[in-house]
């Protein structure tokens, strides 16, 4: 039966409390391993250990027990204890290789002698496992900005090839300053921005920012609490590295629960690049393969290499599980190399000349990343050598220099004006669909996808000539531009007289009060291009597509509109794209030329019976519609 913790104590004399307590701790505590995955792959990066059965020594959280601890002066050894634990649990992993355990560190352990790493490095030396194997979490949550020994802790445990990781960012106090004070290698964004991050603007404009300045700095971005695939997407839209959660898996205390990857996360990557257009290709053939040094070579390494005529004046440095460090600049050294005696100097083994300590942080990106989060890397870079450190699932790939990055992003410039029409200077198809394809994966606000088709538009062109049809092309375009005012609205023209419009955070009612007020202006301007007897008539007289004549009214136009409501998220193109095609079918026939549905129902059912249910499927449970 579990007691109170202090009806615990209170059964023991105070000095045999310590020893007492670690026995109990050591027969019943248990670790649980919770994957962190590779967002684009799936593939398991590393594992965080997670502390079970506290309740059985009368603590209800882990906090509780590490508290308890402290105050009976016996933390440093409660946290040894629980360390060997866990390195022995991730070392019998039968797949592990490269993967690391992220251990929580209690930030009143900074105060502890040596901060227990040569004890660690001991546990690790007797299951064959290294310090780059371990990363080492202080929670932003506890107040670290007060201590003394926060740079040194930090300082100690690089020397030992140990990584670090700030978890709860954004949820503590140091804020900022633990960025500064620990330059950590890994940033773990607290579950709080990342809940409903798809319904909440500002949530996702705070961890883009998040994410964006962590990879300026160099470091790695783990989303955490990401618990549905709506989730998933935002996080990797926005850029984050890793992702940890209840989508992964929950976290296990048994070994054959920890798998080398993890389908479900493969599979929405896979689904979501294929919706969206990869700039990865384009990265791959300006990515320069750099010779990268290990962190222990010598300084001898270094100087054969600059000897060897470099393109570049920089060396990329890894550590031993091939994760950039940084760079090393000729300039930081080159006093040193022309100086007499410099390069004796730096060959001194009793001189601290690891190459550590000349590495400087550089940016780092996936190869995965988006080209404009690249691009914002180095946009306040005056150094026109610099660049982007490139990984591959967290390993060194290559270089991506300042002057590649930057003729990529013109050529996908290029790209794009070839897609824009050249009569109007609106974007095109390609750039139509990908907005549609983006915004519907995208949930956090109402969206209305309005498609919009000339009526008797092939007669009037006719009757009138490709100059005046031009004209009327042109007005239109300038109704529609007038109309997306809006930052977040998109003005297409699709081709001939097709055109589209998508409108951001507007309701259905407004969205057709909208259109229909289109209609109408340009049903009344377009009129200026007929004579007289035609306007006055209503008509003209032509012949239709199979040569026959008869009448046709004056120019107007029909509209399709689908609106996607707020939470809705759609990667299945195809169901999309089919709706569409069938509102645009509708909106020709609809003798007010307006056909509007929300997605997943049929326009103008009251009932708003879901397409795929009067297809005989079932329907989708909140219309999560996805491959």
């Amino acid at each position: 039966m579990t007691i109170a913790k202090h009806e615990w104590a209170a059964t023991l004399r105070f000095d045999m409390i310590p020893q007492v307590f670690l026995t109990n701790a050591d027969k019943v505590l248990d670790y649980a391993l919770q994957p962190i995955v590779d967002a684009h792959s799936g593939d398991v990066y590393g594992f965080e250990a997670l502390v079970r059965n506290t309740d059985q020594l009368g603590c209800a959280t882990p906090g509780e027990l590490f508290d308890l601890a402290h105050s009976i002066d016996c933390l440093p050894r409660l946290e040894l204890l629980l360390r060997r634990k866990a390195i022995g649990k991730f070392a019998s992993i039968p797949h592990r290789s490269a993967e690391k355990l992220f251990l929580n560190v209690d930030a009143r352990l900074l105060e502890a002698h040596d901060f227990l790493m040569p004890e660690t490095v001991t546990i690790l030396s007797k299951h064959d496992l290294k310090p780059t194997s371990i990363c080492l979490e202080v929670s932003e949550a506890e107040d670290t900005s007060q201590m003394s020994k926060v740079k040194e802790f930090v300082k100690r445990g690089r020397t030992l090839d140990f990584s670090f990781a700030i978890d709860d960012f954004g949820k503590g106090y140091s804020q900022l300053q633990s960025l500064y004070d620990f330059e950590p290698d890994i940033l773990k964004i607290d579950r709080f921005f990342i809940q409903s991050i798809q319904s909440d603007a500002r949530k996702r404009l705070l961890v883009g920012s998040m994410v964006d300045l962590a990879h300026v700095l160099g470091m790695r971005v783990v989303a955490e609490g990401v618990e549905t695939e709506a989730e998933l997407k935002v996080c990797r839209q926005v850029g984050c590295d890793l992702i940890q959660g209840y989508l992964v898996a929950h976290p296990s205390t048994r070994i054959s629960d920890a798998l080398p990857r993890y389908e479900r996360i493969a599979s929405v990557a896979a689904a979501q690049k294929q919706s969206g257009q990869s700039d990865s290709e384009l990265l791959r053939r300006e990515i320069r393969p750099l010779v990268a040094l290990r962190d222990d070579a010598t300084m001898d390494d270094v100087l054969a290499l600059l000897r060897a005529g470099r393109a570049y004046p920089f060396i990329p440095v890894v550590n031993a599980a091939d994760e950039p460090l940084g760079l090393i600049q000729e300039t930081d050294i080159k006093d040193l190399i022309y100086m007499p005696f410099g390069q004796d100097l730096l060959r001194n083994k009793a001189v601290n000349n690891k190459l550590r300590k000349f590495a400087h942080r550089c940016p780092v990106a996936d190869l995965n990343s988006r080209l404009d989060q690249l691009v914002g890397m180095i946009a306040h870079d005056d150094d026109a050598g610099g660049g982007v450190i490139i990984t591959l699932k967290g390993k060194y790939y290559g270089f991506l220099t300042t002057s590649s990055l930057l003729k990529i992003a013109n050529e996908i410039r290029m790209r794009e004006a070839e897609d824009q029409n050249p009569l109007t200077k609106l974007p095109g198809n390609g750039s139509v669909t990908s907005f549609v394809c983006d915004e519907a994966a995208n949930s956090d606000a109402e969206r209305s996808f309005c498609y919009i088709d000339f009526d008797h538009f092939k007669p009037f062109n006719d009757t009138y000539g490709f100059r005046t049809g031009d004209r009327a092309l042109l007005l239109f375009s300038e109704l529609i531009k007038r109309l997306a005012n809006s930052g977040r609205d998109f003005a297409g023209h699709i081709g001939g007289d097709d055109f589209f419009i998508g409108l951001k955070d507007r309701s259905l009612d407004e969205v057709e009060s909208l259109m229909s007020a289109l209609q109408a202006e340009f049903r009344h301007q377009a009129e200026s291009f007929y004579d007289p007897q035609h306007r006055e008539a209503g008509f003209i007289c032509a012949k239709d597509r199979t040569g026959v004549e008869r009448r046709f009214p004056l120019l107007t136009c029909s509209v399709a509109i689908l609106h996607l409501p707020a939470g809705l998220a759609v990667d299945n193109q195809d169901l999309l794209l089919r709706q569409i095609a069938t509102l645009k079918y509708d909106a020709k026939a609809d003798e007010h030329g307006i056909v509007t549905a929300t997605f997943g129902h049929k326009p103008d059912q009251k009932s708003k019976t879901p397409l795929l249910a009067m297809n005989g499927a079932a329907p989708p449970e909140k219309y999560a519609l996805s491959n």
